[in-house]
C-alpha cells in the first residue's frame, strides 16, 4: 500500500487517542474492557498512515501528497 492519506499530526493525534483507548483497559471493569480493543483502530491507521475512511471521503492531511497531487494537476 503506497498510498499515504495521513499527515504527521493527524498520526500523532491517531497516536494518543489510540493509546488512551488501550489505558482504559486497566481503568474499565468487566466486559466493558472489551472497549480497549478499538485502541487498535487509530494505532494501525497511524503506522500504516493510511485511513480507509479518509480514502472514501476523499480527505488528505498528508502534505506531500498533496504537494504530489498539485504537481501532477499542473498547478
Amino acid at each position: 500500500m503506497d498510498e499515504v492519506n495521513v499527515g504527521a499530526l493527524d498520526m500523532f493525534v491517531r497516536f494518543l487517542i489510540g493509546m488512551a483507548l488501550f489505558s482504559l483497559a486497566t481503568l474499565l471493569t468487566g466486559n466493558w474492557r472489551w472497549l480497549a480493543l478499538l485502541g487498535f483502530v487509530p494505532l494501525l491507521t497511524a503506522a500504516y498512515r493510511f485511513c480507509p475512511l479518509w480514502a472514501a471521503l476523499g480527505i488528505c492531511t498528508c502534505e506531500e501528497q498533496r504537494r504530489l497531487r498539485a504537481a501532477r494537476a499542473g498547478h
